[in-house]
Order: C-alpha cells, then structure tokens, then sequence
C-alpha cells in the first residue's frame, strides 16, 4: 500500500510476498534509512553506520567494524568484562532476594545497569560507580540523546514549517543534547590521548584495548578516518547500542516469565558445574 505523509512518500508492507520483495530482491533499494533530523545531527551527518546510507563509505565503515571492532577474537577478548559484570549482577539480586524486607526486584533497572556498565567497560574501559555523579551524568545523556534521536519533527515531512520544531524548543533540545554528547565523546579522546602519552611500551603490550583504543589506533594510521568518525562511531555504541540491547534482554525476559514450561529448559544451573561460567 503507498500513501504520503506530507511530501515524503511511504510504502506499507503488507503481505509475505511484498515483504521478500523489498527485505530480499530489492534489498539494495530499500536498505538506506530515511534521512531524519534528529538521526543526522547525532550522527554527525551520517558519519557513523546504522544511519549511513547504503554506499561505498557504508561498505568501508563496516568492513572497519567487522574487522577491527565487533570480531569474534575482539569479542572473546572482552569476555573476562562480561563474566565479572554478570557476576555482579546476580549477587545483587541473590543480596536483594535474601533481603528480610522482601524487596521487590526491579528487574528492568538491573538489565539497564549491566547492558549500560558493559558497554561502558567495553568502549572505553570504564566503569561508574552506580550512584556517582559521573554514572547520573552518564545516564541522562543517554535519555536526552535517545529522546532527542527518536523525537518528531514537523521539518522531517513540511520542510517549509521548521519553524515549528524551533518555537517548540525541539531543535534547542536537540542541539543541547548533541553538544554535551559530542562534549561527552571529545573528554574521552582527550583522556585517553593523554593516558596514552604516559604509557611506558611494556604497559601498552600488557594492556587489553578496548573500543576506543581500536577506533584511534585506526585514525592513527589512517588519514582518512577524523575525530568525528569515531564520534559518529561511539553515537552508535552510546545511543543506538544500549536501547537495543536493554529492550531485547527485557523482552526475552518477559516471554520466559510467560512461559514457565520454556523457563525450565533454560533453567541450566543442574546441568553444569557450580564453578562454571
């Protein structure tokens, strides 16, 4: 079915032959996402890869992913993190459910606290103390960039009524949360340009990188890779990656709970040792 909203013209998938049409024969056609405004200001104009259009910079952005960022020996690399970060977490609920005053487990907040210290520790090596003013920080870029990158702008569809988002506050907002995120991002390359400058040959040989590591090593010996590239590529990391994984961890979590039949086939700690991971 096609229908418009403004100018911009949409095609509503509606059927399984129409979806094979367009998620695998026209694949190519189709794959780019729509230029939105809050996606490409915090994108630094599509710099990064989840908004990049479908293109040769697309293609070369995520080969620098698959290669150097998300391999399977980087991610193995990263498994002494997510073992420690799990850990913690069921200790804090074993604590929380042994508790005498029969807490409630908020089992939402949980997920969010180690699906955001896992990218924390993982990106940039990390990790806030829950209750620290760099983790409260931390946490309302987060909000103010997700609602900032999914707000509506009336200018994404009436080119000619941008005015509105602006006598609505939206593009202050927006512009807001762009500036602390990007001051956000610059702190970071800062402080690891400098740790970095400090670091004896020996202690960089030991040391495990994490992502931002890789990311400047590549502009390193790139000239073609720039500051807002990484920026770009740590929105992505930030902002795209812990909505994503928080909403799929609680979900599958939901489904479980409603099927108590499935929970038992997952129920694994009878079938294996107590000292493994």
């Amino acid at each position: 079915m096609h229908m418009k909203l403004g100018p911009v013209p949409v095609l509503v998938v509606s059927s399984a032959k129409l979806a094979k049409e367009v998620l695998k024969t026209q694949d190519s056609v189709f794959c780019s996402r729509p230029k939105l405004l809050g996606q490409q200001k915090l994108s630094y104009n599509c710099l990064d890869i989840a908004f990049s259009p479908y293109s040769d910079y697309w293609k070369e952005m995520r080969k620098v992913s698959v290669l150097h960022l998300f391999s399977l020996k980087k991610a193995q690399s990263f498994r002494p993190v997510r073992e420690d970060e799990i850990g913690r977490m069921v200790a804090k609920i074993q604590a929380l459910a042994s508790s005498s005053d029969r807490v409630v487990v908020d089992l939402s907040e949980v997920v969010t606290d180690l699906a955001t210290t896992l990218i924390c520790r993982t990106a940039f090596g990390t990790r806030y103390d829950e209750r620290g003013s760099e983790r409260r920080r931390f946490d309302k870029l987060l909000r103010d960039g997700q609602a900032a990158m999914a707000d509506f702008y009336v200018s994404d569809y009436y080119s000619w009524l941008s005015w509105v988002d602006k006598l609505s506050g939206k593009l202050a907002r927006l512009d807001a949360a762009f500036k602390n995120l990007d001051l956000f991002y610059q702190e970071l390359i800062d402080d690891r340009l400098d740790r970095n400058r400090r670091k004896t040959m020996e202690e960089e040989e030991q040391e495990e990188e994490d992502i931002l590591d890789v990311l400047i090593g590549l502009k390193v010996h790139s000239s073609d890779l720039t500051w807002d590239h990484i920026k770009a590529m740590l929105m992505d990391i930030f902002v795209a990656g812990t909505d994503t994984s928080i909403a799929s961890i609680i979900w599958t979590m939901t489904a479980l709970i409603k099927a108590p039949d499935v929970m038992k086939k997952v129920e694994i700690r009878e079938l294996i040792a107590s000292n493994v991971k």
